[in-house]
């Protein structure tokens, strides 16, 4: 009986050992998919993709893309009324459930980037602060009871899934960004550039052409005309230095959390409220946005994808199709909501 019970044990090993590796080779060599294999990568979680040695499961995949298939076809009459159908059981509607999962697998890559980033400058959300920043949409709602409904029909979701998912996520980046932005100083090259600029404005040059030549902003064209601003609507120092200046003269460095300028002013008027109005100029050295920031940050991530038709694209840090004509059916479908957003303008 016991050799015949070892026996069991060994088949039954020898078994599993087989069915796991033909798992495997389906899964992540010929990548096939069906609703049975399907079925059994989420029940032994296996993962769809991995990042930094961090698994993002096939089921948590496959729950995100349901919920956000749950969402669009909850909001099947506001489309409607919009002049767009929304049938994810068409082949454009399949292709349009892509575009989704695409930009939902680049999310939670980019989340995984926040927490690595939050980690490693010791910034932790608490619950009670999860929790906190609960209480104001649920007041809003009215009841508990109404969030959770609500919840539940857009997009299949508990309270703790919505804290844990949207809520905790932005605090986290919310206090990142903040971080950032705190000790995002210029570099020295930045300040060189700048007083490369200011020491030329000393020796006589025209402050447009500066402008042409070094400004990194978008007026470098225009000579860095910015046009006619109340004060109240420039960045808090800018619009304190510039109430200070007299006509045709430029200040020192002014620097921003977002870069370094110095800003001329043009002319001065009053309006038929009796505001004053400045024409401003302005030359710009700009810093690393946090959005910049976070970008490279990704494509310093090592990332290993099993999905059969998505790749990481290791120079831009996300996620592009395999397949070029969902690209193209993509930027085809942008393109036609915005010519959608143009005639709902009109």
């Amino acid at each position: 009986m016991k050799t015949k019970h070892k026996k069991m044990m060994i088949l039954a090993v020898m078994i599993f050992v087989i069915s796991a590796i033909f798992l495997f080779i389906v899964t992540y060599v010929f990548r096939v998919e069906s609703p049975l294999i399907n079925s059994v990568k989420n029940t032994l979680h296996l993962p769809a993709v991995i990042v930094d040695g961090r698994w993002i499961s096939i089921k948590e995949v496959d729950e995100n893309t349901a919920s956000i298939k749950r969402f669009y076809e909850s909001q099947r009459e506001i489309y409607s009324d919009l002049g767009v159908r929304i049938d994810f059981d068409t082949e454009d509607g399949q292709k349009r459930l892509l575009i989704q999962k695409r930009k939902m697998l680049n999310n939670l890559v980019e989340g995984i980037a926040i927490a690595e980033i939050a980690k490693d400058w010791n910034i932790t959300i608490s619950d009670e602060a999860v929790q906190s920043a609960m209480e104001r949409p649920m007041a809003e709602a009215g009841t508990q009871e109404a969030v959770k409904e609500r919840l539940d029909k857009l997009y299949g979701w508990t309270l703790d899934d919505f804290g844990e998912k949207v809520v905790r996520r932005q605090l986290l980046e919310e206090k990142v960004a903040a971080k950032f932005e705190q000790e995002n100083r210029a570099s020295d090259e930045m300040r060189a550039k700048i007083n490369t600029v200011r020491k030329e404005l000393q020796n006589g040059r025209d402050f447009a052409d500066l402008a042409k030549q070094y400004s990194e902003g978008a007026t470098a064209e225009n000579g860095g005309v910015m046009g006619w601003f109340e004060s109240r609507q420039l960045q808090d120092t800018i619009g304190d230095t510039i109430t200070q200046m007299e006509v045709n003269t430029y200040s020192d460095v002014i620097e921003t959390p977002l870069a370094l300028h110095i800003v001329y002013l043009n002319d001065v008027h009053e309006n038929d409220k009796g505001d004053k109005l400045y024409l401003v100029s302005h030359i710009i050295v700009k810093k690393q946005t946090f959005a910049a920031f976070l970008a490279e940050h990704m494509k310093q991530m090592h990332v290993r994808e099993f999905l059969p038709l998505f790749v990481w694209n290791k120079d831009h840090g996300q996620f592009d199709f395999a397949d070029t004509s969902l690209a193209d059916f993509e930027i085809k479908m942008q393109q036609q909501a915005l010519d959608l957003q143009k005639e709902l303008l009109q």
